[in-house]
């Protein structure tokens, strides 16, 4: 993370049996579940069909973390994309983005691809909440408020 304060919002884990998506053809239309890019990144893999079950867990996990909102989101709006170290992050469209922005939200991706399965944690982190503000807001007055008061020699106040 930055460092700034950040809580966690939520956390979705999904595991996928890479077999599973060989019969589901319907995945591999553009923009049903995955973008057009996805596609392009899946059929230029080494492993094709084990690229394609690591993106569908992490969209499900993603969506199992995310909060409950009154918007309808895509699956297509959370395009799986790799760093320049491989590693994967999620680049987010259209009514999905502009949730993430207007609540801060940030999405952390993990997968990892074992013995026919691929499993994926998605964390959804956001600032600080208002009641951890006003808490620590309150804090800060009571010792404020506490360093004002004369402690007598033994260091109890007066």
């Amino acid at each position: 993370m930055d460092g700034s304060r950040r809580e966690l919002i939520g956390l979705g884990h999904d595991l996928q049996l890479i077999s599973e998506l060989e019969v589901a053809s319907s995945l591999r239309e553009p923009d049903v579940f995955f973008t057009p890019g996805e596609l392009r990144r899946f059929a230029s893999a080494i492993s094709p069909l084990e690229s394609m079950a690591g993106a569908f867990a992490a969209k499900e996990a993603l969506f199992k973390a995310l909060p409950a909102a009154g918007e309808t989101w895509f699956w297509t709006e959370a395009e799986l994309v790799h760093d320049h170290r491989g590693a994967p992050r999620f680049q987010a469209h259209g009514a999905l983005a502009g949730h993430l922005a207007r609540h801060r939200l940030r999405v952390s991706v993990s997968l990892s691809h074992s013995g026919g399965y691929v499993s994926a944690v998605v964390m959804v982190t956001g600032g600080t909440s208002a009641l951890t503000r006003f808490l620590n807001t309150t804090n800060r007055a009571v010792r404020r408020a506490l360093r004002r008061i004369p402690a007598d020699a033994a260091g109890a106040p007066q």
